[in-house]
């Protein structure tokens, strides 16, 4: 059976980091009071106390009754720490070409794991990603120091070997297939049906899907979910692929533009290139969002500067990175455990460039 996304409620976040607590031995026989837990996780009364009957269940505390503390059941385990202390962080693309959100994502991941001992370096290989060879995993996974791997756009061939070889790692996306690797991953697959959703009310029934040629899985994905949704709605959709450059892709727009089909509605899976692909629109006389409608599918800063700006979507790196940490911690310390699968729903940006289409 395939792995299932789990979507985490703040009371599920709470007893993962309750219980990691109590099990690291930071409170010793009792709890803190509930109101030092309400101001120590910045959560409701009533958030606290579903969490803490949850692990009652689990008899991992005793609660008390009026006026007395919760008491820890059993001993702590005894905090096992790897000498190995660098997180490595494999990806194929520089971080001066990662959006907000990765980037968010990775600075509060560190900003967690730091106080824990714990340092992240990033490991640049695209080659690996291009054309996979065991032998260059096997180099990067022989570098000293390392006790774990946090994966960025990483291929089927990649998380195969890291899973093969028991290395620890948790993936920044979705999994392939039932590979035993945990990952968060922002919900794209929900954003590519809210995106057709979005330009069909708007009147677009020839839509097009701008795609890297390296690419994630999860934009790999959203893609074919946007082009078989825009199929159920009625609609014609097609992905178009490019090289990864603002050239590369400027020329595959003026080349849908020059066809005798062209569409109206555009998505592009790279937030930059959504705003060559708006130029080519403008330069073509083509009035954005009258003639035509552009959304991104990921956010960046320069999305908000353009005119029209440009509608996109935004997942919460900061909860991303928090889930990383938590998962990546559980992982070091406690070695293999359960696989977990995070995904985190996008927020829909509006911008000036979809609105009902006018011909």
């Amino acid at each position: 059976m395939s792995q299932l996304p789990i979507r985490t409620t703040l009371c599920t976040q709470l007893v993962t980091l309750l219980r990691k607590e109590i099990e690291d031995g930071k409170w010793g026989a009792e709890l803190p009071s509930e109101a030092e837990l309400c101001r120590d996780f910045q959560v409701g009364r009533m958030t606290l106390r579903r969490a803490l009957a949850e692990l009652s269940k689990e008899n991992c505390i005793a609660l008390g009754g009026h006026g007395k503390f919760h008491r820890i059941c059993g001993q702590p385990r005894a905090r096992t720490i790897s000498p190995a202390r660098t997180i490595r962080v494999l990806t194929p693309f520089l971080v001066s070409r990662w959006g907000p959100t990765e980037r968010t994502l990775l600075e509060t991941f560190s900003d967690r794991v730091s106080p824990l001992g714990y340092r992240v370096k990033i490991e640049y290989c695209r080659k690996v990603h291009e054309k996979f060879l065991a032998s260059k995993l096997e180099r990067l996974g022989a570098l000293p120091d390392t006790a774990a791997w946090l994966l960025f756009f990483s291929t089927e061939p990649i998380l195969q070997w890291f899973a093969t070889n028991n290395r620890p790692a948790v993936l920044v996306g979705p999994i392939h297939g039932n590979l035993p690797i945990s990952c968060v991953y922002p919900d794209s697959t929900a954003s590519a049906r809210h995106a057709v959703g979005k330009l069909y009310s708007c009147g677009h029934r020839d839509m097009v899907y701008f795609q890297e040629k390296l690419t994630s899985l999860g934009d790999r994905i959203s893609s074919e979910v946007f082009v078989s949704e825009a199929f159920r709605l009625g609609a014609r959709a097609r992905i178009v692929t490019y090289d990864g450059d603002a050239r590369s892709l400027g020329k595959a727009t003026q080349h849908i533009l020059a066809s005798r089909s062209r569409p109206t509605g555009y998505v592009t899976g790279s937030s930059g290139m959504a705003i060559t692909v708006l130029c080519h629109l403008l330069e073509a006389g083509i009035r954005v969002p009258k003639e035509a409608g552009l959304i991104a599918m990921w956010d960046a800063v320069d999305l908000d500067v353009t005119h029209p700006t440009i509608a996109r979507y935004r997942a919460d790196g900061k909860l991303m990175g928090r889930h990383l940490e938590m998962i990546m911690m559980d992982l070091l310390l406690h070695g293999s455990s359960k696989m977990r699968a995070v995904a985190v729903t996008p927020e829909y940006i509006s911008g000036g460039s979809i609105a009902p289409l006018r011909q």
